[in-house]
């Protein structure tokens, strides 16, 4: 449990780290924002069974991912406990990722629904292979307080840029082939997914790991969930975590529909999903600052609560508000991307309370459990949201009546901007302020 004397990251370090990002969020943000109504709208399947094809993916994903964090905790190899699952999962994602956009139109819905579902436990289990050991190898590279705060927004950044080129680019492919969104997607995957192969391989070559931690043998698998799932400090975070990112994970699936059936200017969702990323990205640096002036989970609380007071513009949407939703599009940006930055950084800090408590570094253990957190957001956002417009009484393709543009409203503003007040209200229990880190630091550090 001994510390050697603390090395910082090179920006290269840092830059090669945050990398693997940019492809991650271009190839996710697809899938949320693009595949719902891809197979709603263009194929065989309602919103209703749509719904749970995403259900039914958190729940495997409750399994893959803590025995994943297991698994990359327990690894011994010559290059280390988290990189070569970058390689292994490198071509299996690029596959599934091509198939899953690339489904036949003449099969009928319950082979389309069958089709999808093999497809998206397919992808996310191999992006659990990949994403639980990487975001585990960003916890463990540097134990310094403020300089995690640096590392995980670099990452961001990098996301942000992905997410907003996942967003132009399948618009672009699909007028260039005149509208055809099967060949256009199709096209997308294909590329998309060998660029985020190639660069898994690169991290894999670039990336070190460190080599001043003892792997002391880690407890085995229910032991040691048990004891990770009774620290009242991650707790705390899971649960901010998992309800800030419900309410942030409404856009993506429901961007499409606002444009479609409330704002009427189709051709306008792209421009505020860009507005949302780049406020996101701008606004990195200021909560880093912010950070480290105040502390992380101050600096998080502050950007939950604006960020959901920003929610509530979309109570002012209608037809032809679009510069409107636009505005509001940047301005809630400004606040989401310090939970994705702030958020890893301060489980970071509760993994080294349980070094102190436990005497073992069990990155996998906590990663294992917020990659689940991560793609359960995600899944519980779009089941709600689909299950909404179905109960509401959602047709596809024809103008809506007042029921489900009223329903859409407050799935889209009302309800994420109420999560996120109340994952504020919820963090305001964290116990690890930076003086009890720089405690536990200094102790590990004996």
């Amino acid at each position: 449990m001994g510390e050697s004397r603390q090395k910082h990251l090179s920006k290269l370090q840092v830059a090669f780290y945050a990398l693997p990002a940019f492809p991650a969020s271009l190839v996710l943000i697809s899938v949320g924002i693009y595949l719902p109504n891809f197979y709603t709208d263009n194929l065989a399947i309602t919103a209703g069974m749509l719904s749970w094809v995403f259900l039914i993916g958190r729940f495997w994903d409750a399994i893959t991912d803590p025995v994943m964090g297991y698994l990359s905790d327990k690894t011994r190899s010559r290059w280390g406990r988290r990189r070569p699952y970058l390689l292994l999962a490198s071509i299996p994602i690029w596959v599934s990722f091509y198939l899953i956009w690339s489904p036949d139109a003449s099969m009928s819905p319950t082979s389309q629904f069958i089709y999808l579902l093999v497809c998206y436990l397919s992808l996310y289990t191999f992006w659990t292979l990949f994403y639980v050991p990487y975001q585990s190898l960003g916890m463990e590279l540097t134990p310094d307080y403020d300089e995690r705060n640096i590392l995980f927004g670099v990452r961001q950044i990098l996301s942000v840029l992905g997410t907003i080129a996942g967003m132009m680019l399948p618009v672009y492919l699909i007028s260039r082939m005149g509208g055809d969104k099967h060949s256009g997607y199709s096209v997308y995957s294909l590329y998309t997914g060998a660029l985020i192969a190639l660069i898994l391989v690169f991290a894999f070559a670039k990336l070190h790991e460190r080599d001043d931690i003892e792997h002391a043998e880690i407890f085995p698998f229910f032991e040691g969930m048990k004891i990770t799932l009774k620290n009242r400090a991650y707790l705390i975070v899971v649960a901010t975590y998992l309800i800030s990112l419900i309410g942030a994970s409404f856009i993506a699936p429901l961007a499409l529909y606002m444009a479609k059936y409330v704002i009427k200017a189709e051709w306008a969702v792209q421009y505020v999903v860009l507005a949302y990323m780049v406020g996101s990205m701008l606004a990195i640096p200021f909560w880093i600052r912010l950070a480290a002036k105040t502390n992380k989970v101050r600096a998080w609380q502050i950007a939950m609560v604006s960020g959901g007071l920003f929610y509530f513009g979309a109570l002012l949407y209608d037809e032809g508000t679009w510069i409107l939703w636009i505005v509001f599009g940047f301005l809630v940006g400004t606040s989401s991307g310090c939970t994705t930055a702030m958020g890893p950084s301060v489980i970071a800090d509760v993994i080294d309370q349980d070094e102190l408590e436990t005497g073992k570094r069990r990155e996998g253990a906590f990663v294992g459990i917020q990659s689940f957190i991560d793609k359960a957001a995600v899944g519980i956002a779009i089941f709600i949201g689909l299950q909404g417009l179905d109960y509401v009484g959602y047709v596809p393709n024809v103008d809506q009546p007042p029921i489900v543009i009223g329903g859409l409203i407050f799935l889209y503003g009302v309800l994420p901007g109420t999560l996120q007040i109340f994952a504020a209200l919820i963090l305001n229990k964290f116990p690890i302020t930076p003086e009890v880190h720089a405690e536990i630091r200094r102790k590990l550090g004996r």
